[in-house]
């Protein structure tokens, strides 16, 4: 009776309430392991004593190797078909995305607890080796499950408003136990408690392992396959020159990559702003309060995400929030000396618009898929998330080591200790130098990497209507005469 109702309220959508439910659940869960080694890198590899400069280093020359299998899996995920085959089919089940899903979604919370099971005691070299092999690890098996796991929107429905729907609930949820998770991991961690964060870590990966179950079994694709190309036998024969022909065609896809470039490779306040905390302010859950005060602020524009776009169009609504902000981070940055409650109550404020830019750039890259498939009658979604995956992790690994490199120009001290409470007993101290960097790190370097993605931002103009009428072309509802007359230029 309720599938009913829930029919009958969006007679169009094609997934049910429990399978909605699944997938929120389950991605958000493996959303939030992929961050915790990306979140937490820095600090922990700061607390294991190991040097700055030799850790950038090993990050740049990971992201380089990392660059080809981004692009292999893509290639891979988009080309084999693993419901075809007998032994994949009974252990990943039917679908185009799902199956990679329930055969690799375990993979990254392994890396992630190998790499945060290095040994203090090792010496220097051996350390470098152990963070070079397994961050190489959790590159890798991030790829085989973000690249799927990112398309898998392309295919679980064909219409627009409710994959609208899907992305602003999921992003809120993400929001909410973004904001949860990170205050408790942080308070687990600081001076107050004084976890270590290995242990943290590890507990946090057996949660969301049991989180991510639910989809294994409950959640099914809707839009699997083109319909309205012209030769649907050649489709699952198309090679790697016709996959990067896809993409060079794609020039929306390339605009909204270079603005993730900007935003991305200066983002360095992520590896930073825990010690930012700690070291400026005496208190290393400075962040945990700033995000408790534009927490539900946050929450309920969040709710609104959909509408906004619907009003503005996502180019512009992406384009103000980076605008804002950028001047929410040159404000901060040039509060220091203020007292902690007003920089709290400030930095809390200006985080608002933080949650709405995590939820609104999920919709720009299902519309540029639209685009590909429509002008070129190819299925290579999965090679465009590989992309994005591969930019993403290239650029948070390009973003701590630009971080740690500033930081071990201007002359930081690298400590060993198990957590926040041993470098508060030891009264660990810093230079002003450092401090000074790592302020800049904190809210300089990512105002102007913001500032430069707005404007980037401003040249893509891929109309959300038209993306609309090619999704619906591309699902066979409509035909490729009907779409042609109802787009508003010539694509």
């Amino acid at each position: 009776m309720k599938q009913r109702k829930e029919k009958n309220l969006h007679p169009d959508w094609r997934m049910t309430k429990g399978e909605r439910g699944c997938y929120y659940t389950s991605e958000s869960a493996r959303l939030f392991t992929a961050q915790l080694i990306t979140n937490y890198m820095t600090v922990f590899l700061l607390f294991q004593g190991v040097d700055t400069a030799m850790v950038a280093t090993s990050v740049l020359v990971v992201k380089i190797v990392d660059s080809v299998d981004d692009v292999i899996f893509g290639f891979l995920v988009d080309k084999l078909d693993l419901s075809k085959w007998k032994l994949t089919r009974k252990i990943g089940g039917e679908g185009k995305y799902m199956p990679w899903y329930r055969m690799c979604c375990w993979t990254v919370p392994l890396a992630t607890i190998l790499f945060f099971l290095m040994p203090r005691s090792m010496p220097m070299a051996a350390k470098v080796a152990w963070f070079t092999v397994f961050y190489l690890l959790y590159d890798l098996t991030c790829t085989l499950s973000e690249v799927p796991m990112s398309t898998l929107i392309v295919t679980l429905t064909d219409n627009i408003d409710e994959r609208n729907h899907i992305l602003t609930v999921k992003g809120v949820i993400t929001v909410i136990a973004a904001v949860i998770i990170a205050v408790v991991g942080q308070y687990l961690i600081s001076e107050k408690v004084g976890f270590s964060i290995s242990s943290v870590m590890i507990g946090f990966c057996i949660f969301f392992v049991i989180l991510m179950i639910p989809m294994i079994f409950k959640v099914k694709e809707h839009n699997v396959g083109l319909k309205n190309v012209e030769k649907t036998e050649e489709k699952e024969k198309y090679t790697v020159r016709d996959m990067l022909k896809c993409v060079f065609t794609n020039k929306y896809i390339f605009i909204y990559f270079l603005s993730i470039l900007a935003y991305s490779c200066l983002a360095t306040s992520a590896a930073t702003q825990t010690l930012t905390g700690f070291y400026i302010f005496h208190d290393s859950n400075i962040y945990s309060y700033i995000m408790l005060v534009g927490f539900v602020p946050g929450i309920i524009l969040s709710c609104f995400c959909d509408r906004i776009v619907k009003r503005f169009g996502k180019r512009n609504s992406l384009v103000g929030i980076f605008l804002i902000i950028a001047t929410a981070n040159f404000l901060l940055f040039s509060l220091r000396g203020q007292t902690l409650a007003v920089f709290v109550v400030i930095g809390g404020i200006c985080a608002i618009p933080n949650a709405l830019y995590s939820i609104i750039t999920n919709y720009v890259a299902p519309d540029t898929i639209e685009y590909t498939r429509y002008k070129t009658g190819k299925d290579c979604s999965a090679i465009f998330f590989s992309l994005k995956s591969f930019i993403t992790k290239a650029t948070s690994g390009v973003a701590s080591a630009l971080g740690l490199y500033i930081m071990a120009i201007a002359g930081w001290q690298t400590v060993e200790a198990d957590s926040f409470a041993t470098l508060a007993a030891n009264n660990v101290q810093q230079t002003e130098s450092a401090l000074n960097a790592l302020w800049a790190c904190t809210y300089l370097v990512p105002g102007i990497g913001v500032l430069l993605a707005g404007v980037i931002m401003m040249f893509y103009n891929l109309r959300d209507e038209d993306a609309q009428l090619m999704a619906e072309c591309n699902a066979g509802h409509i035909s490729r005469e009907e779409c042609e007359a109802g787009l508003s230029r010539k694509y």
